[in-house]
């Protein structure tokens, strides 16, 4: 992912994002005012915490190819749509 890019998280048949990645960050639009929830590191894969001192900010549960995300649990695709702002 580019930086100061937004990658909006799409599931397929979904009109609008569930959520979407910035810098590296993940954010979950639906709530108002949204901080940070997770975090992608360099080598892609996402963990759903960006709290050091929170178990899941170590274990990853998704892997982002190219604009694809795959769930790692099941294997489910999600695509990251680019919104340039």
């Amino acid at each position: 992912m580019e930086k100061n890019i937004r990658y909006g998280l799409m599931a397929e048949g979904q009109a609008s994002p569930l959520g979407f990645f910035l810098n590296g960050y993940y954010y979950d639009q639906a709530k108002k005012g949204s901080r940070a929830e997770g975090y992608v590191d360099d080598s892609g894969f996402f963990y759903p915490s960006i709290n050091t001192a929170d178990p899941r900010s170590k274990i990853p549960t998704a892997k982002i190819d190219g604009l694809t995300l795959i769930r790692l649990c099941d294997v489910a695709e999600f695509e990251l749509v680019r919104f340039d702002a």
